[in-house]
């Protein structure tokens, strides 16, 4: 099969490896699109350490074709969203329902949840980003991380939901909650940032402010109707124009959908005494924040949410059948369409800020 392989960093290109076949617990997936995600990026360029070679891509939505031993919930011909929550449902992480952040995931490791690869080129072992590797023809991915979904709901269109697009809806429905008519703030406007919007809107935030320094990714909140301010600002600047926004208190709610140096601050800044900051994204793993005491005894609170907080089997069919109700109009967002032979290119262009979601067709 065709692969997009990373084996060092910043480089990248499409390779030929040997077919893959699934182990106990798994399925393979042929792929049929595979979002473009920041985390991607971030691999490739390594700011977020993991082994190489390496296929990435871990937004993929395809057909099951093969499945392995032990897997009783899926089959061949299931249509599937590959999520990035890999997990074993007997840690106790899982046991309390946290699936998110399952004790035995392995994330950037490059292996399987067995601690093995399933790619090889001749005698080399290839590793995968999030037990997935998705910008490719197919993925072998463990069972609990394949979701089943409507067969009439259109895999070309929803391969984000694997995980940017969950993670920003996660963000504003589980995590945070969000209560008809607050106020948000939004730190990024990505796909991340957007879903997040959506997120919150949907669940009736009146007034949602977008913050990014990227003029085109403001104008599209705006466009999509998901933003009803929009900021092309950062630091205290951003600050005090959501206080002149919100009538001096601040915002109910941000989100940091960046995770760069400041942007976290910045957000816990925006919002009210007793409102709430939700950690969405990291950008480089050495990345720290500092914040002063005095905020936190006005009662603010802070959090963080990885993969949106979402229990995959459970979560990505509901927000597929919100979709097919156009009450979550996520393929709006797509900006850009790919071949698997353009990945390079892609990436190129979602690290410049040239596009907000991509979407990579196999």
């Amino acid at each position: 099969m065709r692969a997009a392989v990373s084996r060092g960093v910043g480089e990248i290109a499409i390779e030929e490896l040997a077919d893959p076949r699934p182990g106990t617990g798994e399925v393979k997936v042929r792929l049929v699109s595979s979002g473009i995600c920041h985390t991607d990026v971030s691999v490739l360029e390594g700011h977020l350490p993991s082994p190489r070679p390496i296929v990435l891509g871990h937004e993929g939505a395809g057909i099951v074709e093969e499945v392995g031993a032990g897997v009783e919930d899926l089959a061949v011909g299931d249509h599937v969203i590959c999520s990035i929550i890999t997990s074993c449902h007997s840690c106790p992480p899982c046991l309390r329902g946290e699936v998110a952040i399952c004790e035995r995931a392995v994330a950037f490791a490059g292996t399987m949840l067995d601690g093995t690869t399933r790619l090889r080129r001749a005698d080399e072992d290839v590793h995968v980003l999030f037990c997935q590797g998705s910008f490719a023809e197919y993925a072998v991915v463990p069972a609990s991380a394949a979701v089943k979904i409507r067969e009439d709901a259109p895999l070309d269109k929803l391969a984000g939901l694997g995980c940017g697009w969950s993670t920003g809806l996660g963000a504003a429905i589980i995590r945070a909650e969000v209560r008809p008519g607050s106020s948000v703030v939004v730190i990024g406007a990505g796909g991340v940032g957007l879903a997040t919007m959506m997120g919150a809107r949907a669940l009736g935030a009146t007034t949602v402010i977008a913050i990014d320094i990227a003029e085109h990714k403001l104008a599209r909140a705006l466009q999509l109707g998901l933003a009803t301010h929009t900021l092309a600002a950062s630091g205290s600047e951003a600050v005090e124009a959501v206080r002149d926004l919100t009538g001096g208190r601040g915002a109910d709610y941000a989100f940091d959908a960046v995770g760069a140096s400041g942007t976290l601050e910045s957000a816990l800044q925006s919002i009210r005494p007793g409102g709430l900051a939700v950690a969405i994204g990291v950008m480089d793993a050495s990345v720290t924040a500092t914040f002063d005491l005095f905020g936190f005894l006005m009662q603010k609170r802070l959090t963080g949410t990885y993969a949106g907080s979402i229990v995959p089997g459970r979560d990505i069919p509901v927000f597929v059948d919100l979709y097919m109700q156009g009450k979550l109009p996520l393929d709006d967002v797509i900006d850009a369409r790919y071949s698997l032979d353009e990945v390079p290119k892609a990436l190129g262009q979602l690290a410049a800020n040239e596009i907000t979601k991509g979407v990579v067709l196999l």
